[in-house]
């Protein structure tokens, strides 16, 4: 299994990224857009998605598990 998308705030931008890894493309001025494309990016991966406050504090935790017919192969 893949590693959790987050959603968080750094510097007044909202950003995705892979926890533990660097930050994925895009910044984005508020929260609702980046949420949506996080959470796009952990359908897509089959991972949890974790949305965070601006202080940090976890806000929202969502898992979007793989559906056999997205499975390749």
């Amino acid at each position: 299994m893949g590693a959790t998308v987050e959603t968080y705030c750094e510097q007044g931008e909202w950003r995705n990224r892979l926890r533990g890894r660097d930050p994925l493309p895009g910044t984005y001025r508020g929260q609702e857009a980046a949420v949506e494309v996080g959470r796009a990016e952990a359908r897509i991966r089959g991972v949890a998605h974790v949305i965070r406050r601006e202080d940090g504090s976890v806000a929202e935790r969502n898992r979007y598990p793989r559906r056999s017919e997205e499975i390749p192969g």
